[in-house]
């Protein structure tokens, strides 16, 4: 993706892609009602950036801790304005400084927000040095957690990419140099497959609102239109492709929905009950007023009726909060799963750092 080299491809990049609303817009996902995507990276490899870019706001605050999300939830979430899009950002996946539960928790999470599964995992990489550590990152989730089936769903961003942000050709010389030269990197081109170039967007990590003057920030919104036209050819490039969906994801949807039905049947029981005894009540009073039969009949079916249309509209009116309860038992029913799943990646991952060792 992209354009040609100098300014004027930079403008041709611009002019080629989005539309600038799409730097108001995020991105758009082709020919799909939603796409979930899901970025992840070493802390500092500018994700939340990268994340703000794609929803088209600031919904993403930089850096990776706890603290930065809300609640008991540890992974954020936006979406892009025409909701075509959702963005989760994960805390701690692959970040071996941050403790087990930690992981577990982003893990069940991630599970609950994305139990349809993933359609495209997106691995965030900074241009500089490539060290052990953004190998170990990638292969935690895609080796480890996830497993070889999520490969088909793996990208790349390579951020603070310079001048191979809009010089095309020198990509494909700049990976194989890499590769040559660390070991590292070379492991992880292998995980895009056999044209690893073509599942890679390069992108500069720019600002407007940092911009100087007005001739910097019309080159900022022009480096991010770029960006987005190049992120762009590689949602083209995956269309067709089924998400990812791990068994603990769609556990999570049944769990959830398991939930919600007990919820609309409790519902359906306390409204049934009230409308009966006021049946019972006019029953009572029909037997003592026997010339009104006829019109109190009349009445008791009407009440039935209403009895129906009232629990429709009280559970229409409850649904938004009892999805938002069934959420949260449903993060109960799925710790555990998550929590036997990184004991069970810790020991694997402790099992490779010893061999390489």
């Amino acid at each position: 993706g992209g354009g040609g080299s100098g300014e004027a491809g930079e403008s041709e990049a611009a002019r080629g892609g989005s539309s600038p609303s799409s730097l108001t817009s995020g991105l758009r996902v082709p020919n799909r009602t939603q796409w979930t995507l899901m970025v992840f990276g070493k802390t500092g490899a500018g994700k939340s950036h990268l994340a703000n870019l794609l929803v088209g706001s600031n919904a993403f605050a930089s850096g990776d801790s706890l603290s930065s999300v809300t609640g008991t939830e540890s992974v954020r979430k936006a979406f892009n304005k025409d909701e075509s899009l959702m963005v989760l950002d994960t805390i701690g996946f692959g970040d071996t400084r941050l403790p087990p539960d930690t992981v577990v928790r982003s893990l069940r999470d991630t599970a609950l927000e994305a139990p349809g599964g993933i359609d495209i995992l997106l691995f965030i990489l900074k241009k500089e040095r490539v060290s052990t550590a953004e190998q170990e990152t990638l292969a935690y989730v895609t080796q480890d957690l996830f497993g070889k089936d999520c490969l088909p769903n793996l990208y790349m961003v390579v951020t603070h990419a310079g001048r191979l942000a809009k010089d095309v050709e020198h990509r494909e010389p700049w990976l194989k140099e890499q590769a040559a030269a660390s070991v590292p990197f070379a492991s992880m081109l292998e995980s895009l497959g056999p044209n690893p170039v073509q599942r890679i967007a390069f992108v500069e990590n720019s600002d407007p609102a940092e911009a100087e003057d007005e001739e910097d920030r019309v080159l900022s919104e022009r480096r991010r239109q770029r960006a987005l036209v190049d992120i762009r050819m590689l949602f083209e490039h995956h269309a067709g492709i089924p998400p990812f969906q791990h068994r603990i994801m769609e556990q999570a949807g049944e769990l959830k929905a398991v939930r919600l039905e007990e919820m609309r049947r409790e519902l359906r029981a306390r409204i049934e009950s009230e409308v009966r005894q006021e049946l019972d009540h006019d029953r009572g009073e029909l037997e003592a007023e026997r010339l009104q039969l006829r019109s109190e009949l009349g009445e008791l079916k009407e009440k039935e009726e209403k009895m129906q249309s009232r629990f429709e509209l009280e559970w229409d009116k409850m649904r938004s909060e009892f999805e938002n309860r069934a959420k949260e038992l449903a993060r109960g029913d799925i710790e555990p799963l998550a929590q036997e799943m990184v004991e069970a990646v810790e020991k694997k991952a402790k099992g490779r750092r010893c061999t390489v060792m």
